[in-house]
C-alpha cells in the first residue's frame, strides 16, 4: 500500500504528465495548421470554403428560402419560393473572414433559370454587396472579383440569389481566392507566434482574440513546446490517416478475439493480460484522440475505429462481475455525500471573471446523462477489474482508474484534471460497493455543474480531440 505522501507525489506527477500531454498535442496541431495554411496560401487559397456538400455547409437559422433543400450529388440542391429569393448564412472557419486577404470568389452551381447572385458580407451592421453576377440558365464554374469593403475583417457572410420563382438551383461550391505566390512573387507574412501562456485554454482563448483580429494569420505557441510541436508537426505530415487505417485494422481483429473470448467465457486471469487488453484498447483510443478525431472533417473510418475501441473494451471478459445495476442504501449514500462535497467545491468557479460568456450547448442537459452512464459502466465493469489485478492496492487502483479514464479526455487539459479527480473518486466508490446507477448520477451531476460554472478561459469546452481546438 502506497503512504498518502507517495501517492499524493504520484498523482501531482500524473498532472505534470497531463500538462505536457496537452501543451505539445497543441502545439503541434497549430503548427501543422499553419503548414496546411502556408501550402494553401501559396496556391491562391483561403481558409474559407464552402462545398455545400453536408448539412453544415449552411447555418439555417440564418438562412431563407431553403424549405425545399436538400444535399445530394455533392452540393446542394432546393427550387425558388414564391418571392423568388434565398439567401443563405454561410459558416466561417475560425468565426472571421479578412476581406483584404483575398481578391475573388469562386462559384460552382448550376440554374434552371437566369439569376442575379451576391455575396454580402457583415460590415457595421450592413451586407454591402462584395461580388455579384448576372447568370444565364445551366452549369456555371466562374470567378467574381470581390470589391473592396470599408472593415478588415467580417463575422458573417451571406450568399442571396434572386431567379424566377420555382428556379432550380444546385451549388455545388463557394471559395474565396488569393493571388498565388512562389519564390518570385512572396507571399504575405500569414503566420505568428504567441507568447508561452501557463496552460492550453489560456493558448487558444489569445489565438481566439487574435483571429478576431486577424483572421489569415495561422499563429503557433512559442518556447519549448512550440518548437517540439514545429519539429513533430514537420515528421508526422500526414500520418494521422495512416494511423487510423492501422488502429482500425488492430481493433477489428481485438473486437474479433473478444467475442471468440467471450463464447468461450476465458476472462482476463493475470496481471500480464490485463495491462495488453488495456493498452490495446484505451492505447488505440488515444492515438485516435492525439491524431486528431474528432475534428470537423472526422472521416466515417476514424469514427468507426474508436466504435471498435469501445467494443473491444466492452466485449473482452472481465476478470469478475461483483458489480450491480443499483446498489443499497449506502452505495446512494457515499455516492451522495461525494457529489454534494465536489459540488460545493466547484462552486467558486461562478466567482471568476467570465469575460465575454460563451452559452453553453443546451442540448448536453439531456443526452450527457446518457453518455455518463456508458462511461461509468466502462469504468466500473471493463477497467477498474482489470486495473485490480496489477494492484491490490485500492487507492492505488482508485488512481490508475482516474488516470485512464483522464487519458480518454486528451488533450483538454482541464477536462483531464477534472476527470482524473472525478475518475478516482468514482472508482474509489466503484470498489467499496459495485454499484453503477449511483455513480452514473454523480458524474452526470458534477460533468453538467461543471460545464455550467466554468469560464471558457478554464475549461475551454467539453470537447476531446480535435474539436477541442474549436472555438466554444
Amino acid at each position: 500500500m502506497l503512504p498518502p505522501v507517495r501517492l499524493a507525489l504520484v498523482a501531482l506527477a500524473t498532472v505534470l504528465l497531463f500538462w505536457c500531454v496537452s501543451h505539445l498535442t497543441v502545439a503541434t496541431w497549430l503548427a501543422s495548421a499553419a503548414n496546411q495554411r502556408d501550402a494553401d496560401w501559396a496556391q491562391g487559397l483561403s481558409p474559407w470554403q464552402w462545398s455545400f456538400s453536408g448539412a453544415g455547409s449552411v447555418i439555417r437559422p440564418g438562412s431563407h428560402g431553403l424549405i425545399s433543400a436538400r444535399h445530394e450529388g455533392g452540393g446542394l440542391s432546393f427550387s425558388l419560393p414564391d418571392e423568388g429569393v434565398a439567401s443563405m448564412s454561410l459558416p466561417i472557419d475560425g468565426g472571421h473572414i479578412d476581406l483584404n486577404a483575398v481578391d475573388r470568389a469562386r462559384i460552382e452551381l448550376h440554374a434552371s433559370a437566369p439569376l442575379h447572385l451576391r455575396l454580402m458580407p457583415h460590415v457595421a451592421g450592413l451586407h454591402p454587396e462584395w461580388a455579384s453576377a448576372v447568370l444565364g440558365a445551366g452549369a456555371h464554374r466562374l470567378d467574381l472579383p470581390l470589391s473592396t469593403m470599408p472593415a478588415p475583417v467580417t463575422d458573417a457572410l451571406h450568399l442571396r440569389i434572386e431567379a424566377a420563382s420555382g428556379t432550380m438551383l444546385h451549388l455545388r461550391g463557394l471559395a474565396l481566392l488569393a493571388t498565388s505566390c512562389d519564390a518570385h512573387t512572396p507571399c504575405p507574412p500569414r503566420r505568428d507566434t504567441a507568447p508561452p501562456l501557463a496552460t492550453p485554454e489560456r493558448l487558444l482563448a489569445y489565438i481566439d482574440a487574435q483571429r478576431r483580429i486577424a483572421p489569415a494569420v495561422a499563429i503557433e505557441p512559442e518556447g519549448r513546446f512550440g518548437d517540439a510541436g514545429r519539429w513533430l508537426a514537420t515528421r508526422l505530415q500526414g500520418a494521422s490517416d495512416g494511423v487510423v487505417r492501422v488502429v482500425g485494422m488492430l481493433l477489428l481483429a481485438l473486437v474479433l478475439l473478444a467475442v471468440t473470448r467471450r463464447l468461450r467465457r476465458r476472462p482476463s486471469a493475470s496481471p500480464r493480460r490485463a495491462v495488453i487488453e488495456l493498452a490495446a484498447t484505451l492505447g488505440g483510443a488515444l492515438m485516435l484522440l492525439l491524431s486528431g478525431w474528432p475534428a470537423p472533417d472526422t472521416s466515417l473510418q476514424a469514427g468507426i475505429a474508436l466504435a471498435l475501441c469501445l467494443a473491444a473494451l466492452a466485449l473482452l471478459p472481465p476478470p469478475s462481475r461483483h458489480w450491480c445495476w443499483n446498489g443499497d442504501a449506502a452505495s446512494w449514500k457515499s455516492a451522495t455525500m461525494v457529489t454534494v462535497i465536489a459540488l460545493l467545491a466547484i462552486s467558486p468557479l461562478a466567482l471568476l471573471d467570465h469575460g465575454d460568456a460563451v452559452p453553453r450547448d443546451a442540448s448536453r442537459w439531456v443526452r450527457y446523462p446518457l453518455w455518463a452512464l456508458v462511461q461509468q459502466w466502462l469504468l466500473i465493469a471493463a477497467i477498474a477489474p482489470r486495473v485490480r489485478l496489477v494492484t491490490s492496492d485500492t487507492r492505488s487502483a482508485a488512481l490508475a482508474c482516474g488516470a485512464l479514464f483522464a487519458l480518454m479526455h486528451a488533450p483538454n487539459f482541464t477536462l483531464m484534471i477534472a476527470t482524473l479527480i472525478g475518475g478516482s473518486l468514482w472508482a474509489w466508490l466503484g470498489y467499496r460497493h459495485r454499484a453503477l446507477l449511483p455513480l452514473a448520477v454523480s458524474h452526470a451531476a458534477l460533468g453538467l455543474w461543471l460545464v455550467h460554472l466554468a469560464p471558457t478561459w478554464v475549461l475551454r469546452s467539453a470537447e476531446v480531440g480535435g474539436r477541442y481546438l474549436m472555438a466554444p
